[in-house]
C-alpha cells in the first residue's frame, strides 16, 4: 500500500477504535451495578402462612434475614407447588454439618411468586447481567422509585455481609402512623 492511500485511511481505522462510539451514555449501566453478582430481596412466609420474613439474594449467598442462610455451593434442588392462592417454594440444600435440610418459603401474591423464582434461577447460575427490561426491585418501571423501596434497593447500597442484619422490623415499625415521627424512621426513610 502506498503511503498516500494509508494517509487516506488512517482516520477511517482510528474512529473504529475510537471511544466517542464506546458507550450509551445514560442508557449505560454503571460498571460496579453488577459486579457483586445478582441482587434481590423478596417479602416471603417462611415455612408457614404468616410467619413473615425478607429473603435476600446477594453474590452467591441466599438468605433470610437476621436466621441465617446458604452458599450457591450449598444449594442442590428446588421444587414448588400451589395449593389454592399459596406458592410454596422448597428449597434442598447442604447444611455445614453435611446434612440434606430442606427450607420452605411461601407467596400469596403470583407477582411475588414469579419475581421469587426468577431471582432464585439468576442466582442459581450467578448470572448478573441485566434482563431484558430489567428493573430495580420495587420499582414500577424505569423510572426512580421515588423513595417507594424505602432505602433497601440493594443496588443503591453496599453489599451485606452481616446475614444478622434486619430491615423488616424497621419497614414494619415506620409504617405504622404511630411511630410516624420516630426519630428512627425519619432517618430510615
Amino acid at each position: 500500500m502506498k503511503p498516500k492511500h494509508a494517509l487516506i485511511l488512517l482516520p477511517f481505522f482510528a474512529s473504529l477504535f475510537s471511544p466517542a462510539f464506546a458507550d450509551f451514555g445514560d442508557a449505560d449501566f454503571s460498571e460496579e451495578l453488577f459486579k457483586d453478582g445478582p441482587k434481590s430481596y423478596h417479602d416471603a412466609w417462611c415455612r408457614k402462612i404468616r410467619n413473615k420474613c425478607r429473603v435476600r439474594f446477594q453474590g452467591s449467598g441466599m438468605w433470610v434475614e437476621g436466621q441465617g442462610g446458604i452458599q450457591a455451593s450449598q444449594y442442590i434442588k428446588y421444587r414448588n407447588d400451589q395449593d389454592g392462592r399459596e406458592h410454596y417454594n422448597y428449597i434442598t440444600y447442604r447444611a455445614k454439618n453435611g446434612r440434606i435440610k430442606q427450607a420452605l418459603f411461601l407467596f400469596s401474591k403470583d407477582k411475588a411468586q414469579r419475581n421469587f423464582v426468577k431471582a432464585l434461577f439468576r442466582w442459581k447460575k450467578q448470572d448478573s447481567l441485566p434482563y431484558p427490561n430489567f428493573r430495580f426491585p420495587n420499582s414500577q418501571g424505569p423510572q426512580d422509585t421515588q423513595g417507594r423501596d424505602k432505602g433497601l434497593n440493594p443496588y443503591d447500597n453496599p453489599p451485606i455481609t452481616d446475614w444478622s442484619k434486619k430491615t423488616r422490623e424497621i419497614d414494619e415499625m415506620c409504617d405504622s402512623r404511630v411511630h410516624r415521627n420516630n426519630p428512627l424512621c425519619r432517618s430510615y426513610r
